[in-house]
């Protein structure tokens, strides 16, 4: 059960940003109608109810209002002009972010641990967002909420609802780590102008879309009612994470190396989606041999586009990549093989042809938009974020979850806590699915003397 101690709004300091418009790029116009990014962060925080209120929900909210300077889309909407305008990324004077203060009384060490929970667990966690306005016909729809969340002399976790139309997980993550910087150094300005240094870039004028790819997103989309915030509905499904120790994952990169020695991309990323891909397909009931299997993934493009963009480019810059297998081959003994050497080679035919990263966009959209989804697993999220350096002054996160997995049949990728060369992931199922996916991924990495 969750509690609300407070509800608020949190601007950006006023008078500090001016009103400010950012045009959908064909980056990020492709994630209209798509499923809202909700995760969640979780710290320890040995302090009673009265520390909270009175000293962290204070701290928080500050060093919120004084990021979001920096951050501001976040606090924005995003607006759809009267007859059917494209929309774009709005910020007013004195727009804000729903921010939201909650007690639990469920088990906090239950929740941060890779065992098997129940995702109804972690609902109560994350934000809503506030449903969308209209006004004079234009419509304004908020585009992230935050809740804070109090587990008494125990933890404290960050639950975040984000539509994916506003930024993709590299701009997110520039946002909490600067945050959280704010957050720990506030009370000493000299050692936060550092972590000031790098700032989001917002000119879109350096996105190159020669083939107004983003009018033919437009033009598809605008067939679509948006109809703002639709919360997820809850499922019965188990949320476990799974650990790939650095030696595991060599030893699997072992196993390709040979039997694929002309695949150049076999990267602990590659490794780590064909495996659990893999095992996912096995730990299914029932499975026909001719049905197709797809595994959808993204990979960040700013430093592949011509001209490249800067790392701290914010927005949405991911091209999909979406490859696709009979489940027999997957089942099979070389199934793990047959994974990764179509994972690697996707990967590798389109690094550096970045004349045709926006081709390619558009290509693979339409590829993905015909698909069976109930046949499709995504990826969320991504090793090489460290999310486990995010450093609020609260001492070392605890746990990262994707709670939108559940909704999107993805799994989740994080850097392992104590070992950033291990990789952590997650995934969703009903509880059958899940044992079974549990029994198959051990065995497949037991070794053999």
């Amino acid at each position: 059960m969750v509690n609300v101690l407070e509800e608020c709004q949190v601007s950006p300091p006023p008078g500090l940003v001016g009103e400010k418009s950012l045009p959908l790029t064909l980056f990020d116009i492709c994630w209209l109608h798509f499923h809202h990014v909700q995760s969640l962060f979780f710290y320890k925080f040995p302090h009673p109810k009265t520390h909270f209120m009175e000293i962290t929900i204070p701290s928080l909210k500050h060093s919120l209002s004084l990021v979001l300077k920096h951050f501001y889309p976040l606090a924005g909407n995003l607006l759809f002009p009267p007859n059917l305008g494209e929309p774009e990324i709005h910020y007013a004077d004195g727009d804000s972010i729903l921010m939201i203060f909650a007690e639990s009384n469920t088990d906090f060490n239950y929740l941060i641990k890779n065992h098997q929970r129940k995702v109804s667990h972690f609902h109560p966690l994350i934000p809503q967002l506030p449903p969308m306005i209209v006004k004079h016909n234009t419509i304004l729809a908020p585009v992230f909420a935050i809740q804070v969340t109090l587990f008494p002399n125990s933890g404290i976790s960050f639950g975040f609802t984000m539509d994916h139309v506003v930024a993709d997980g590299n701009s997110f993550i520039q946002f909490m780590k600067l945050w959280a910087t704010t957050h720990k150094l506030q009370r000493d300005p000299s050692m936060l102008e550092g972590a000031l240094s790098i700032l989001p870039f917002y000119d879109r004028a350096v996105v190159k879309d020669p083939n107004n790819i983003a009018s033919i997103f437009w033009q598809r989309h605008q067939k679509t009612k948006f109809k703002g915030y639709q919360p997820a509905l809850p499922t019965n499904n188990i949320l476990a994470s799974f650990l790939l120790s650095e030696a595991d994952i060599q030893r699997l990169k072992n196993r390709v190396m040979v039997q694929c020695p002309t695949l150049l991309h076999v990267s602990s990323f590659t490794i780590t989606c064909a495996y659990t891909w893999t095992c996912m397909i096995r730990a299914r009931e029932e499975v026909s041999e001719n049905e197709l299997e797809h595994f959808i993934f993204a990979a960040d493009c700013r430093a592949h586009l011509d001209p490249p963009l800067p790392e701290n480019y914010f927005g949405n810059c991911v091209v999909p990549f979406l490859v696709t297998a009979k489940s027999m081959q997957l089942i099979d003994e070389d199934g793990f093989i047959v994974a990764a050497n179509l994972i690697g080679g996707a990967i590798q035919e389109k690094i550096g042809r970045k004349k045709e990263v926006c081709a390619s966009l558009e290509r693979e959209w339409r590829n993905i938009s015909s698909i069976n989804m109930e046949r499709a697993v995504g990826v969320a999220g991504s090793p090489r974020f460290a999310v486990y350096d995010i450093d609020f002054g609260l001492g070392k996160l605890q746990k990262r979850e994707f709670i939108s997995i559940d909704e999107t049949r993805s799994i989740s990728l994080h850097e392992g806590k104590d070992n950033k060369r291990h990789i952590e992931v997650g995934l969703s199922f009903p509880k059958i699915k899940m044992d079974a996916f549990a029994s198959i991924f051990a065995n497949g990495l037991i070794v053999d003397d």
